[in-house]
């Protein structure tokens, strides 16, 4: 039941009882008015007409004086009976009013109890989703976080091995200017009793500088290959992280959504 309109509906029922009370108590002055002013009426003539009734009448006449007085003490205590059933009915309703109230209160009083702690609950449940996904973001951020400097002890291992390997492999590989000799390359001793004989190579500086420069031109072509495949290995984890960080924003941006749908559902329950 609404208490609103139970309120209204004993707000009505004390109005119309305090009108039906002013009611019948107008009525019964006014009866009780006529009555007093007949009975009045009715004395002054028994006491002007009495000695010619007796006279005329006698006998009847008191008799008939008698039954009005009987009469009016009758109408009198019927009406005091009924002002009083009357007071007595409203006064057990008004009680099964209060009652009705006191009962609506309560399942009111319940009701909303029972919705605070669903709100309660939704809204503990709702916090540790949330505490749960931010979680769950900070871990992946401190893998991230991990994850570059591992990347760049990465790339500078990856440099100082392409260096190491540009100065101790082509750089030993560079020709000498110093011709070589024939015992250098000889096969046994006879090769050494014939003398010594000078071996000249057709190859001059120039070219020799044009070798070392295109075997110096391929360590940086490689190293460049080397340094863009490590930049792009960074930049597509760069990628996977943005991604994964995306990812948990909107998983805990749905979380926290459906905490809040799942709140205005209780309330509104």
């Amino acid at each position: 039941m609404n208490p609103t309109a139970i309120s209204a509906s004993i707000g009505l029922a004390n109005n119309l009882w305090s009108r039906f009370k002013d009611y019948r108590e107008e009525k019964e002055l006014e009866a009780y008015a006529a009555l007093e002013g007949a009975a009045a009426r009715a004395e002054s003539r028994s006491k002007d007409l009495f000695p010619e009734a007796r006279r005329n009448a006698g006998a009847v006449t008191q008799a008939a004086h008698e039954r009005l007085e009987r009469t009016l003490a009758e109408l009198k205590e019927r009406g005091q009976e009924a002002g009083k059933q009357a007071s007595e009915r409203f006064e057990e309703a008004r009680k099964d009013a209060k009652k009705v109230q006191k009962k609506t209160k309560k399942q009111a009083k319940k009701q909303s109890k029972a919705a605070r702690k669903a709100a309660n609950k939704a809204q503990k449940q709702s916090a540790k989703k949330l505490n749960k996904a931010k979680k769950v973001n900070f871990r992946k951020e401190d893998k991230g976080s991990k994850f570059w400097p591992f990347a760049l002890v990465l790339t500078l291992v990856s440099a100082v091995a392409g260096g190491a390997y540009y100065f101790f492999k082509i750089r030993k590989e560079a020709p000498s200017e110093v011709p070589p000799r024939v015992e250098d390359f000889g096969g046994g001793a006879d090769a050494a009793a014939e003398g010594s004989t000078l071996v000249y190579t057709s190859t001059s500086e120039q070219d020799l500088k044009k070798d070392s420069d295109l075997a110096e031109e391929g360590v940086v072509e490689r190293d460049e290959e080397l340094l863009g495949s490590i930049d792009e290995q960074l930049a597509k984890h760069k990628e996977e992280a943005a991604a994964a960080e995306a990812d948990t924003s909107r998983i805990t941006d749905d979380r926290e959504d459906e905490g809040k749908h799942r709140l205005q559902t209780d309330e509104q329950e």
